[in-house]
């Protein structure tokens, strides 16, 4: 039995986040030059993370794609045609600025918020938190997210987009386990 895509993908993001975050623990010992020693507390608050806010971005780019849909049909221009289809413009622009800027800030905030209970920090700590790092962490994904999102929307087929941004998730999530220590 298959599972539903948004619990593969989950998974999937799972996974490939504890793999970074291990990863991330393994360039930290490296420089500051000592010995490699897997930090499970840290691994595992990671991995729920992603756990718990892949189903949040998965229905998101459901919804965006439901919203925008990114290619429209092309009439046929003879009878021996097949009907074809074409990027829409307008759509793939509105979905890459909405999933930058609403989407972007709803993940970071949902992230920072979540380790941070995670950790069984308070609100006060969880609040300065979300004061000093939101910012940092925006304006760094604005470096990488916004190519992947170019990619996807337009030359990546709808039911290959999950695996180029978990390969760009990669990169991402090594640099919030750097971050978040």
């Amino acid at each position: 039995m298959a599972l539903p895509p948004i619990a593969k993908a989950t998974l999937q993001s799972a996974l490939i986040n504890a793999g970074s975050n291990v990863l991330a623990q393994g360039i930290k010992a490296y420089r500051a030059e000592v010995p490699f020693t897997l930090d499970t507390q840290t691994l595992y608050q990671f991995t729920t993370c992603a756990f718990i806010l892949s189903p949040v971005t998965f229905l998101w780019l459901e919804g965006l794609e439901a919203s925008f849909p990114g290619e429209e049909t092309v009439p046929k221009e003879n009878e021996k045609e097949k009907k074809g289809t074409k990027l829409n413009i307008p759509n793939t622009i509105a979905k890459i600025l909405i999933d930058q800027i609403l989407g972007g800030a709803l993940n970071t905030a949902l992230y920072i918020i979540t380790l941070g209970m995670l950790r069984g920090q308070d609100y006060d700590v969880i609040q300065t938190q979300l004061q000093n790092d939101f910012w940092p962490i925006m304006i760094a994904g604005f470096k990488l997210w916004p190519l992947v999102s170019i990619l996807n929307f337009t030359v990546v087929p709808a039911d290959k987009r999950l695996l180029v941004g978990s390969l760009f998730g990669v990169l991402w999530a090594v640099y919030l386990s750097l971050l978040s220590g």
